[in-house]
């Protein structure tokens, strides 16, 4: 990490406009790309936006404008992302990293201990979860933040099934706030069955079950700031309605990569499956030692259970089709029950080489866990690129004519030019995007503009050829400049030929070419006898001021979302917009008037209420004094025996 940004910006060299400003080189980690173009942007936004005072719940540099905040992706609520958020992309997004690792290596550690192994093999399991191969793979991705808290999950969800008190209470609490605000719905839902199962396995009665499901409710409210404007949000996406869902399972021959990190024909990300083969060889002992022990049993058959899932058979292939699920990333918690197992037998070794001498089973054991991490570290190594941090946003001619326009404008760049979202860099609207939600109206509207498509590289694509002919569009929702790699021989005059446009050429480079929209209508104007001027613009508030020489209508081309709100001279007035993805309309009487357009979703201050309440609630439990004798409850392996 010390070498520069743990981030593949080096893919910036197969895109244009990039590619002229960097070297030849080749790309280290390709699949590793999303968090380029999506989330430190994202994240680096809502810094931005943090600065300013202002709450980062709008990104208008998207698909036409979408939630940020409401996208759950950008985990904008996860402490394991608020270093970015402090100190920047550099060095906040390799300390974000690397604390990912250490709260998942600790919270396994922690989880370990509290079922009764030593600390050798507490140690070894830890290593096996925190430097698992699916744990590294996606590292950069919010399935690590929302997977990394999960032993505490665990941890806190077995103490209040055993021996409830309002701390272990606020604990599970809290720890499930950390799952759910990681910003991965599936890693959380996959993280709650295993540790329902874990304590519906425990045999706890309906009353043990209470404190584990309040805690669980509290965990819930407290990440209701964020929960509320993602269901919000998701109610209204192409992802409701399974739009790109390509369901999966992984074929029998990836169970190679347990021995085999670098297995060749293997997906590199979702196969990756490394827990060490001193962690595997341990797993018999492991499982034989705990026959007779129910947790044992209880994390021998998660793990069978998680590989009947993964791996291809008709289970697997039902459970892939028929729900929405990509049950494929339990690979992320299976080195967590394999832990578990191999932790037991570490222990159980350990207890017959002490017949023969203390000494040497220590150093045995030690032994194990020095080369299971050796070996969970040389796998590590090569997963991820290293870059340099001017690598991350480089500038370019292009862009910086670009940026130079202070008008409001959108721009649509072919082919795979400006990769989706990466726009939100630079500060400009693409009327392209790419999440994991994607605003169902938005994209109805711009059916109107051209044909999208998915590419093996890149997604939502268009091409020259794609586009709708006359470029109605184009000019009614403030399309002004259309971005065109240099491979490209065709100009303008084949574009205005062919499908009908009014562009000129304004910039040629070795990084692209700029034409530019001169049918573009302006994204703000007043229909009527007047006119508009924009006083201030900013990702979720519009300040306008009208000049009515007679009654009218002000139009914003901005799509709608629910949650954007008009005033009128401070008084609340009609957006217009009578579905989402449609044009603000504010009808104007004559004279001087102020409108404002802000985004103040009321999912957002509902969730926030409810978010308060609740931390109020985990507080009161965390602080208060326990009842007498109630702390003292404690079943073996518990906190108690850590000493």
């Amino acid at each position: 990490m010390q070498r520069g940004l743990l981030l593949s910006s080096d893919i910036k060299s197969q895109r244009w406009p990039w590619t002229p400003t960097f070297s030849e080189h080749e790309t280290a980690a390709p699949a590793l790309s999303d968090p380029v173009w999506q989330f430190v942007p994202w994240l680096l936004l809502a810094r931005r936006e943090l600065a300013a005072g202002w709450l980062p719940l709008w990104n208008p540099h998207q698909d036409g404008g979408v939630p940020l905040l409401g996208n759950g992706q950008s985990a904008l609520a996860s402490p394991l992302n608020w270093p970015v958020l402090l100190l920047g992309a550099d060095p906040g997004w390799n300390l974000s990293l690397l604390f990912r690792i250490l709260l998942a290596a600790v919270g396994a550690f922690l989880f370990l201990r509290d079922l009764g192994r030593s600390r050798l093999a507490a140690a070894l399991g830890s290593a096996a979860f925190s430097l698992s191969g699916a744990f590294v793979a996606w590292l950069e991705h919010p399935l690590v933040l929302a997977a990394a808290p999960a032993p505490l999950v665990l941890l806190f969800a077995r103490r209040t099934a055993l021996a409830a008190s309002p701390r272990t209470i606020a604990g599970l609490a809290v720890s499930t706030a950390l799952v759910l605000t990681g910003g991965h719905p599936e890693t959380a839902l996959m993280v709650a069955l295993l540790a329902s199962s874990a304590v519906a396995f425990a045999g706890s009665g309906r009353r043990r079950w209470r404190p584990a499901a309040a805690g669980g409710a509290l965990g819930l409210g407290l990440a209701a700031p964020v929960l509320f404007p993602f269901a919000e949000y998701f109610a209204l996406s192409q992802a409701r309605l399974g739009i790109g869902r390509h369901p999966f399972v992984l074929p029998p021959r990836d169970l190679l990569r347990f021995f085999q990190p670098r297995l060749s024909g293997s997906n590199v990300i979702e196969a990756a499956a490394t827990v060490s083969i001193p962690v595997l060889l341990l797993l018999p002992l492991g499982a034989w030692a705990g026959r007779r022990q129910r947790e044992t049993r209880f994390w021998a058959l998660a793990a069978a259970a998680i590989l009947l899932v993964v791996y291809s058979n008709p289970l697997s292939r039902a459970l892939a089709l028929a729900t929405p699920v990509y049950w494929t990333r339990l690979l992320l918690l299976l080195p967590l029950a394999v832990g578990v197992l191999g932790a037991a037998g570490l222990d159980t070794l350990k207890t017959a080489l002490e017949r023969r001498s203390r000494f040497v089973a220590t150093a045995a054991c030690a032994g194990v866990v020095a080369v299971s991490l050796a070996q969970l570290l040389d796998a590590a190594r090569g997963v991820h690129a290293v870059t340099p941090a001017a690598w991350r946003a480089p500038q370019t001619p292009l862009l910086a004519k670009l940026e130079a326009d202070r008008e409001p404008y959108r721009i649509l760049p072919f082919h795979t030019f400006l990769s989706p979202d990466s726009a939100t860099d630079y500060g400009l609207d693409d009327v392209r995007g790419y999440d994991a939600l994607d605003p169902a109206g938005w994209r109805r509207q711009r059916e109107r503009v051209g044909k999208f498509r998915d590419t093996p590289t890149q997604k939502d694509v268009l091409e020259p050829w794609d586009l709708e002919p006359g470029g109605a569009a184009l000019d009614e929702w403030n399309v002004k400049y259309l971005l065109q790699p240099p491979q490209y021989s065709f100009g303008a005059e084949t574009l205005n030929a062919r499908k009908g446009l009014d562009v000129e050429t304004i910039y040629e480079g070795p990084d692209g070419r700029i034409f530019q929209n001169r049918r573009v209508k302006p994204r703000i104007r007043f229909d009527g006898e007047g006119e508009a001027t924009l006083l201030e613009r900013r990702p979720a508030f519009w300040r306008i001021e009208v000049l009515a020489r007679s009654p009218g209508v002000l139009r914003v081309r901005n799509p709608f979302f629910p949650g954007w709100r008009a005033r009128l001279d401070g008084s609340p007035a009609d957006v217009g917009a009578a579905a989402p993805g449609e044009p603000f309309a504010v009808a104007v009487p004559a004279g001087r008037h102020r409108v404002e357009l802000a985004y103040r979703p009321f999912s957002f201050a509902a969730g926030s209420a409810v978010g308060f309440a609740s931390a109020v609630a985990v507080g009161w439990l965390a602080l208060g004094k326990p009842r007498r004798g109630e702390a003292l409850r404690q079943s073996p392996g518990a906190f108690g025996r850590w000493g």
